[in-house]
C-alpha cells in the first residue's frame, strides 16, 4: 500500500509506472478506504492532518488512485487527496469461505496466520522480504498435520495477487508494521518460500 505513492509514479521509480487504470491483480480484488467502518477505528485524520475520506484505490483488480504528498497534489491540481489509512481488502465474488474451508481445499500446502519483518528487495516488481510469524502450520489432506518452524519468504503481492484460487470474506487484522485493516484470508499457488529459520 504504502507504494502507491504519485512522487515515484511520475518519476518512473514505482513497481505501479505506467498502470494507472490497468489490472493489476485478479480482477475480483478491491481495495478501498472506508473512513467509518466500525472495525477500523477511523479518528477522522490521517497522521498528517488530512481529513480521511472514502476512496477506491484498486478495483476489481484496476489501478485507479495514487497517493499524493501536499506538494505534489498541489502540482497537479489534486484538490481532495485521497487517503489509505483505514483499508478493506475485499472480493467481488459473494463467498461463504471461512479459513477452515479453505484449508479443506489443500491437498498439501501451508497456513500463515502472519508475516513480518517485511522489507523490500526489489522495488521495480515489489518483491518484499520477510518471515511467517504467530503460527505457521503443515496442511495434509485438508486438515493441520502439524506446526512448523517459520519460513523466509521472497514474493511479489502483484505476482501472487494474480494466483488467487478462493478467499474468505474481510476480516479484520492487526500487525505491528502496519496497523489495522480489514483482509480477506486467501488460497494463493506457488507462493515462494526461500527458506526456514532457525526458530
Amino acid at each position: 500500500m504504502w507504494t502507491l505513492d504519485a512522487k515515484s509514479y511520475e518519476k518512473g521509480t514505482s513497481p505501479f509506472a505506467g498502470q494507472l487504470g490497468r489490472k493489476i491483480v485478479d480482477e475480483r480484488l478491491t481495495l478501498q478506504n472506508i473512513s467509518n467502518h466500525p472495525d477500523l477505528l477511523g479518528i477522522g485524520f490521517t497522521n498528517e492532518g488530512l481529513p480521511s475520506e472514502d476512496a477506491v484505490w484498486i478495483e476489481n483488480g484496476v489501478l485507479r488512485q495514487l497517493a499524493y504528498d501536499r506538494y505534489t497534489a498541489k502540482k497537479n491540481g489534486i484538490k481532495q487527496i485521497a487517503t489509505l489509512e483505514a483499508p478493506c481488502l475485499s472480493a467481488s465474488d459473494p463467498t461463504s469461505y471461512k479459513t477452515q474451508d479453505l484449508i479443506k481445499q489443500c491437498k498439501r500446502a501451508i497456513l500463515v496466520t502472519n508475516f513480518w519483518y517485511i522489507r523490500t528487495v526489489n522495488l521495480t516488481d515489489l518483491t518484499l522480504t520477510g518471515m511467517t510469524r504467530d503460527g505457521t502450520f503443515l496442511i495434509e489432506d485438508g486438515q493441520i498435520a502439524t506446526a512448523l518452524r517459520n519460513f523466509r519468504f521472497h514474493e511479489s503481492p502483484l505476482r501472487v495477487f494474480k494466483q488467487v484460487e478462493a478467499f474468505t470474506s474481510p476480516a479484520e487484522a492487526v500487525t505491528s508494521e502496519t496497523g489495522k485493516m480489514l483482509v480477506p484470508a486467501m488460497l494463493l499457488r506457488d507462493f515462494h518460500f526461500s527458506s526456514v529459520t532457525r526458530f
